[in-house]
């Protein structure tokens, strides 16, 4: 056994270090000493005559060493043979310590996020000037975001991500904790996120074939509020289904939009409900090729802030709940968003196109249905969103639409997040500048270039009935006739894209703005704008 012990020894070492051992001096000859006083016997054949310079026995025709017997009368063996073997067993347990799997130490981390340089030009007719002010060309950072995701635990997940581009301080975006796996409910994450509704809304803003989302997304969706979700993956992969609870208001009670700041608060109302279910009628090729219908919901209750001084200068609130929608062009906003802008100025940026006015109502409903489509290098994707508003006056109703298509001229496919039944941008082919490392640096190729078309619309002309109804600021009460936003928007945008590696792109659109405003009449404007984006 000890013998055996000793050639997977030898072969070990032979194997793990690399050494000859052939040409090492013999296991049992002490260098220092002849050979003949080695302590080793040897053979030699003379007649088969065997020789024993020290009167060693021989074993079976081999001379072995005199090592003396043991207190138990076995051979005792040479020392380092027992060292040998020490070693042999500290190579064997570091060799399987290296081949068994880590375990994981939570909590785990990682560093994420994005930045967006935008420039922007405009051309307005005279007419377009004195109806929504005089826009100002500018460069500036839209978004900044930095994010920190990791995992809690195996099945529980976290991301904290601000944005550092708006004005006055960091604010939240998608930051929460989930948990996965959970019967019946999937995935259960609360916290500030996107809500279910829209594939516009949940393409990601880094995946944006375009530098901003449709007109009906910017004017109808809730988008970001602070809630609890539940999502869930059908096995095949083909079916995704999500709903939601969270808080109606965003920034004084505002329905609509992005709740920057993560906080709702008032006694009035403030619920919601959405939920989003997509299927796949066809996934092939990793999503070369696909078609996926889909549908959205969305009830949500308005709320209000009833505390003394509520809605008046310098506080925050509104003392009635009520119904806003409005939105620029497709891109922007431009400037300082946050900063309060009426209807007809653009001092402080980007100025509103169309805008219902501010009016009182109890909830609305948003109705969605869409559709994306791949072949390819070929995409597109349409959607309808249509909202009936409940307001102190009877209900109202609003709708916009939209359709795109993209095309890849180096031939790629756009990625699909399968989860979130969306496209991500497409990895291309060859890097401009690549970031591997070796000979592959440097400039390799034409990285990925995309055009895009986009047409869309959005209608919010009120009634006449809400006249008396509307928000007056001067008194802090809804008894104003002020609706001069009123009217419909279409947008026409062509776009595109160089993809330079897949953490990097340039963007250029150009959007033809047709404004029908329901006092002023008709006027156009035109946008030139460009977008560098870098993400990580």
């Amino acid at each position: 056994m000890r013998i055996a012990t000793l050639c997977i020894a030898l072969v070990a070492l032979t194997v793990l270090t690399g050494r000859d051992l052939s040409a090492q001096e013999p296991l049992f000859q002490d260098q220092n000493l002849p050979l003949e006083e080695s302590g080793v016997g040897l053979t030699s054949g003379i007649d088969g005559e065997q020789l024993e310079p020290n009167g060693a026995p021989v074993e079976g025709g081999v001379a072995v060493p005199d090592v003396g017997e043991t207190a138990n009368g076995f051979p005792q063996l040479d020392p380092r043979v027992s060292k040998l073997e020490e070693r042999f067993d500290k190579l064997t347990k570091k060799l399987e310590a290296s081949s068994a799997p880590k375990k994981t130490t939570y909590p785990t981390f990682k560093m994420t996020g994005f930045t967006q340089l935008d420039t922007a030009w405009y051309h307005q007719t005279p007419h377009n000037i004195d109806t929504v002010g005089d826009a100002q060309d500018g460069t500036g950072f839209r978004r900044v975001r930095m994010a920190v995701q990791g995992k809690a635990a195996e099945f529980t997940n976290y991301q904290v991500e601000v944005d550092f581009a708006n004005a006055g301080r960091p604010s939240f975006f998608d930051t929460y904790v989930e948990q996965e796996q959970l019967p019946f409910l999937g995935t259960v994450r609360v916290g500030h996120f996107l809500q279910p509704f829209s594939v516009d809304a949940l393409s990601g803003f880094r995946n944006l074939p375009f530098l901003e989302r449709s007109l009906p997304f910017l004017a109808f969706v809730p988008f970001r509020r602070t809630g609890i979700m539940s999502s869930n993956i059908s096995e095949d992969e083909m079916s995704t289904f999500a709903y939601s609870l969270f808080r109606t208001g965003g920034y004084n009670n505002a329905p609509l939009g992005d709740s920057r700041f993560g906080t709702d608060f008032g006694d009035i109302g403030g619920y919601s409900f959405s939920t989003r279910g997509t299927h796949l009628m066809w996934f092939e090729d990793k999503g070369c090729s696909l078609f996926q219908v889909g549908a959205s919901y969305d009830y949500s209750q308005l709320g209000a802030n009833d505390a003394t001084g509520s809605g008046t200068s310098g506080n925050a609130g509104s003392p009635l709940p009520f119904y806003q929608a409005k939105t620029t062009p497709e891109f922007g906003p431009l400037g300082y968003p946050e900063n309060p802008q009426n209807f007809g100025s653009a001092v402080n940026g980007t100025p509103l196109f169309v805008d219902t006015g501010r009016y009182q109502a109890n909830n609305f409903q948003l109705f969605g249905v869409e559709t994306v489509y791949q072949q390819g290098a070929f995409s597109a994707q349409a959607e309808w969103m249509g909202t009936m508003v409940d307001s102190v006056a009877g209900p109202v109703f609003y709708n916009g639409a939209y359709g795109e298509v993209m095309y890849r001229l180096t031939g790629e496919y756009r990625e699909f997040d399968q989860k979130l039944g969306a496209f991500k941008n497409p990895i291309p082919y060859n890097d401009f500048i690549s970031t591997a490392r070796g000979p592959n640096r440097g400039i390799r190729g034409w990285g990925a270039w995309e055009v895009a078309a986009r047409l869309s619309f959005v209608n919010l002309n009120n009634p006449s009935k809400l006249d008396g109804h509307y928000y007056n600021s001067a008194t802090n009460t809804f008894t104003g006739n002020s609706h001069a936003g009123n009217g419909s928007l279409n947008d026409s945008t062509v776009g595109l894209t160089w993809f330079l590696n897949a953490n990097t792109k340039i963007q250029a659109n150009w959007i033809y703005a047709m404004l029908h405003n329901e006092a002023q009449g008709f006027s156009t404007a035109n946008l030139y704008v460009t977008r560098v984006q870098v993400a990580y």
